[in-house]
C-alpha cells in the first residue's frame, strides 16, 4: 500500500507542479496580452487624437478661409456703396454749380451732341424755369462760332431729369442728364475713385 500510496503522491505533486506551471504560462500570456492591447489602444488614442488635429486644423482653415472671404465680400460691398454715393455726389455737386457755370456747362453739352442744329432742348420744370433759355442761347452762340446751323430751340416738353439737358430731334434724343452723364464713366472711372478712397 505504501508504494500505491507514494505513486498516487507522486502523481498528485507532479500534476500540481504541472498546474502551477500551467497558471504560470498562462498568467505570462495573460500579462503579454494585456502588455499588446494596452500598447494597442495607446497608439489607437494616439493616433484619433493626431487625426482629429488634423481634421480640426483643416476645418479652422476651411472656416478662416471662408470667414476671410466673407470679409473681403462686405467690405468690396461697402467700397462699392461709397464709390456710388461718391459719384451721387459728384452729381449734386453739378447741380449745385453757380448758375454761370451751370449755363455754360449745359450749353457746351448741347452743342456737343446737336446733330443738325435744329433740335429741341428738353429740361426739367425746374431748369427749363431757370436756366432753359440762356442755355438754348448759349448752345446756338457755340453751334454758330463754330460754323455750324445754330436754330435749337427750347422745347415745351419737360422730364424729370434732375439736371442736365435732352437734345430731341426727330426720333433721336440724347440724354445728357448730370446722372447719365456722370455714371456713364463710373465703371471707367470707379478705380480711380476707389483708390483716392482707400489709400
Amino acid at each position: 500500500m505504501d508504494g500505491i500510496k507514494k505513486i498516487l503522491e507522486r502523481i498528485r505533486a507532479d500534476s500540481l507542479e504541472e498546474c502551477a506551471a500551467i497558471a504560470a504560462e498562462a498568467e505570462a500570456r495573460r500579462a503579454e496580452i494585456a502588455e499588446r492591447y494596452q500598447k494597442e489602444e495607446k497608439q489607437a488614442y494616439a493616433d484619433a487624437l493626431s487625426k482629429g488635429a488634423v481634421e480640426a486644423g483643416a476645418r479652422f482653415e476651411r472656416l478662416k478661409n471662408v470667414a476671410e472671404l466673407e470679409a473681403r465680400k462686405q467690405i468690396l460691398s461697402e467700397k462699392q456703396t461709397l464709390v456710388t454715393e461718391a459719384f451721387q455726389h459728384a452729381v449734386k455737386l453739378l447741380r449745385a454749380l453757380p448758375e454761370g457755370d451751370y449755363i455754360a456747362l449745359l450749353s457746351r453739352l448741347a452743342a456737343a451732341v446737336a446733330r443738325t442744329g435744329t433740335e429741341e432742348l428738353i429740361f426739367s420744370p425746374a431748369d427749363r424755369a431757370r436756366v432753359g433759355e440762356a442755355v438754348t442761347a448759349g448752345a446756338n452762340a457755340i453751334l454758330a462760332a463754330g460754323g455750324w446751323r445754330a436754330e435749337l430751340t427750347l422745347s415745351a416738353a419737360e422730364r424729370e431729369i434732375g439736371g442736365g439737358v435732352i437734345v430731341s430731334g426727330g426720333d433721336i434724343e440724347t440724354n445728357c442728364s448730370l446722372e447719365t452723364l456722370v455714371f456713364q464713366y463710373k465703371n471707367e472711372l470707379s478705380p480711380r475713385v476707389a483708390e483716392i478712397l482707400f489709400e
